[in-house]
């Protein structure tokens, strides 16, 4: 980097292309451009060329249809759907829609001040950036200044502009996309400092980013999917419910928590134990012995083996830090496996909250092997899970030095490289296991490595719950599709029914489903009757929405379409909503609008162009305007697209009992959607790369309809796999059928409003609902004719 207060513009020198590069001498080093598919490009400006391996990107170089040309005051490169223009003096490049004179976007300068370097873009007057990772600020962040460094904030609530999963990627409203592989300390100045100017700078790393454009918003993130990666897909049971605090002490505090949860009727996937696992606490913390705390926890294995009966996962937190007083400390210390200081020797943080410590080097394969042990030993325990904290890392002095550089230098890197070595430990040594790990941190490119973000120690506040509609769609648009929250708040705030009754709400809606808190009660059962009937139906919906969820995760891991998604990503909508901070699409079917005030008795929502519905009451909605919402403590705002089908089954309590043998299909009809159409996906929920295996079924549900009536054919294809219904006994519900004479399915014809004993099929008209049971061999195809 150049020195203090020094600017500079490269000067172009000369260039020429070759082996798909188009390198451009300066007098500041080579400038590189390297195309990645149509419309995606890296540049990269180096002292002579050579780039390091990026943590973010998976994506090789792809130059089919890639030429250039040279003027006097340009060099172009034409990509298939982009032509980025080099201007020679001062040097500038000009992203440019392919056969269009629309310029997307503009790199104006290249620069380094004091200690850090980057690149600055020209914004539009009008133009709002998305994105950069967890911000508990407004969705459009133009006018902020974002410190790209993952960091912990205790109780934060709305306003916090910086939490433990910063993204260095950028969303334009103008249908663009800006990676900085840089995984440094920096920041992103989105037009604070200059409001014509975005400023993405760092302290170290390699100048680099990634250009990304497309013509819609899930096109531009579908490259993004396939330049970092999509997330694998995730064990069955992680989709269910997840019970955690701060935290169960004892084996027999954990058990009655169980044996209660069960006994009031919630369902009930996962019990998450804190780091009483290995310690007393407060008393005698033993962060770093990873190992049970065997007065309070006298038999570890069989409880673990006693919950997995009931269909109970046990998920273990683990932390990077090894305190000088734990008995792992000195072998570590030895080996040689925590970040030095300065002078070589072992790094002591002083200052870190739970005592003198050091830090595991993670990007030591040596350490990854040691820290891998710990793990496994507790996975041969019948541990089914992670839970991975303090991985920013939270207290990092800057004098440390990790294996592959200065702490200031890699930081960002740190949860990522921690969460892959675990997935590919266990890729190596249970192969057939799909890995479900917490962490609070990473980069660019964790969702490869199945890591599961959740949004820190977010205040036991309605300022805590309203931060976590824009931190779950600023991971998701940055490709990191399950962000969730601790539901329910974790700090500070005391116990309150009303915003623990909305946030689990909000949270049936979200990736993980996962109560968790160190002030006021997780678990359900601590709250009244009337709490409790709220929230054990919400719990049991998101039971029942099983098949629709998996299949969202589905989706996720084939194209990397988003989980959560902000309404103008799928719809159109007036932009001067796109900043909405509580309102956002859950898969495709739903539009989801939590409470997000205390003591708030409606809501005005402004709905997209179409038909909706009231998915709890069934009202119709016609989109392209505000509604207003009346609000009860029952339910929250949620609305169903007209066209879309939702797949559902009975209520279970724990994943092992799943089954979708018994499946409602939702069709919700509305007379302008004259097709659609819908795959539901399913496997056994635990097979690693069941899908890539052929070890899957596919579902296709498919409406048409015209003046006659309307045709629904269910079909089938795929693999086969352990627990495959041979059979299905189905029930589909066509909301707001309108008037119905007759219904045939395949050659039977069914008189409708006429119960017939013994018979495998009915059909019945309610509300202007109806309803329809039939049998589907799985080797058949079914037609459904409505007249």
């Amino acid at each position: 980097m150049a020195g203090e207060n020094s600017f500079f513009n490269p000067q172009y020198r000369s260039s020429v292309y070759a082996n798909g590069q188009l390198r451009i001498s300066t007098n500041e080093g080579i400038l590189t451009l390297t195309p990645f598919g149509p419309k995606m490009v890296r540049v990269a400006l180096t002292e002579n060329g050579e780039l390091q391996r990026s943590y973010a990107v998976v994506a090789h170089p792809d130059t089919a249809g890639v030429t250039v040309r040279k003027d006097k005051n340009s060099v172009t490169m034409n990509l298939p759907s982009l032509q980025i223009s080099v201007l020679r003096n001062p040097l500038q490049i000009a992203f440019i829609r392919k056969g269009t004179t629309d310029t997307i976007a503009v790199q104006k300068a290249t620069f380094s001040k004091q200690d850090t370097a980057g690149f600055r873009f020209r914004l539009q007057p009008r133009e709002m950036i998305f994105g950069g990772g967890e911000r508990a600020i407004s969705m459009n962040r133009r006018g902020y200044r974002l410190r790209l460094n993952n960091e912990a904030h205790y109780g934060y609530g709305w306003g916090e502009e910086n939490l433990n999963f910063s993204v260095p990627y950028f969303v334009s409203s103008n249908e663009y996309g800006i990676l900085f592989d840089n995984p440094s300390i920096g920041y992103a100045d989105l037009g604070k400092k200059n409001a014509n100017t975005m400023e993405l700078g760092a302290t170290g790393g390699q100048l680099v980013y990634y250009f990304l454009a497309g013509k819609t918003f899930e096109k531009l993130h579908h490259s993004l999917a396939h330049l970092t990666g999509t997330q694998p897909m995730p064990p069955r049971w992680a989709l269910g419910n997840l019970q955690s605090r701060f935290g169960y002490q004892t084996e027999q505090q954990a058990r009655n928590m169980v044996d209660s949860m069960r006994m009031a009727g919630y369902p009930l996937d996962g019990i998450i134990l804190d780091l009483y696992w290995f310690g007393q606490g407060e008393k005698d913390w033993r962060m770093g012995d990873l190992d049970w705390f065997k007065q309070n926890w006298p038999t570890p294995k069989k409880m673990i083996a006693d919950f997995k009966k009931e269909g109970v996962h046990t998920i273990l937190i683990t932390e990077p830090y090894i305190l000088q007083s734990s008995k792992n400390f000195p072998e570590a210390d030895s080996l040689g496996i925590l970040a030095d200081d300065e002078s070589g020797k072992t790094g002591i943080i002083k200052n870190f909250y739970f005592g003198k410590a050091g830090l595991i080097d993670m990007f030591d394969p040596v350490a990854q092997d040691w820290f891998w042990k710990k793990y496994n030993k507790q996975i041969k325990n019948g541990v089914s899970g992670w839970w991975g904290d303090l991985g920013e890392p939270e207290t990092l002095p800057s004098n440390l030095v990790f294996i592959n550089g200065k702490a200031n230098d890699v930081k960002n890197a740190y949860g990522l490289v921690w969460s892959k070595m675990l997935h590919d430990k266990y890729a190596a040594n249970y192969p057939d296991v799909r890995l479900f790990h917490l962490n609070r941190a990473g980069f660019a490119g964790s969702q490869r490595y199945s890591s599961f973000p959740w949004s820190g120690d977010v205040g036991h506040t309605w300022a805590g719950l309203k931060a976590q509609v824009p931190v779950m769609l600023g991971m998701s648009m940055c490709q990191i599709p399950y962000a969730s929250s601790d539901l329910g708040g974790f700090s500070i705030g005391k116990k309150d029914e009303a915003l623990y009754r909305r946030w689990l709400q909000f949270g049936v809606f979200n990736p993980i489903f996962r109560p968790h808190s160190g002030t006021a009660p997780p678990e359900p059962i601590h709250y009244s009757d009337s709490t409790q009937t709220i929230v054990r139906h919400f719990i049991k919906l998101r039971y029942r929405l099983m098949p629709y969820n998996y299949t969202l995760a589905w989706r996720q891991s084939v194209t990397g379409e988003p989980l959560a998604s902000p309404v103008f990503y799928k719809s159109a909508y007036p932009k001067k909503y796109w900043s909405n901070n509580d309102l956002y699409y859950w898969g495709d079917a739903f539009l989801v609008s939590p409470v997000l005030e205390a003591g708030e008795k409606s809501k005005d929502i402004l709905l997209p162009r179409g038909t909706w519905f009231n998915y709890f009451t069934g009202k119709e909605y016609d989109g392209n305007g505000w509604v207003h919402y009346n609000l009860n403590d029952s339910t929250i705002p949620v609305f169903v697209k007209a066209g879309s089908f939702i797949p559902s089954v009975p209520v279970f309590y724990s994943t092992n009992q799943y089954s979708s043998q018994q499946l409602t299909v939702d069709y919700y009809h509305s007379p302008e959607i004259k097709q659609a159409e819908y795959t539901m996906y399913e496997d056994d929920g635990h097979t690693r790369d069941a899908y890539q295996k052929g070890e899957y079924e596919l579902l296709h549900f498919t409406q048409r309809s015209n003046k006659n009536g309307m045709t629904f054919r269910f079909t089938r294809d795929g693999g086969h796999y352990s627990g495959a219904p041979k059979n299905r006994e189905m029930q589909l519900v066509v909301h707001h059928a309108g008037v119905i004479n007759t219904v045939q399915v395949d050659n039977v014809q069914i008189p409708v409003n006429e119960n017939k004993e013994q018979s495998d099929y009915s059909a019945e008209l309610k509300d202007d609902n109806l309803v329809i049971h039939f049998p589907w061999k799985m080797s058949d195809e079914v037609t459904i004719q409505l007249n």
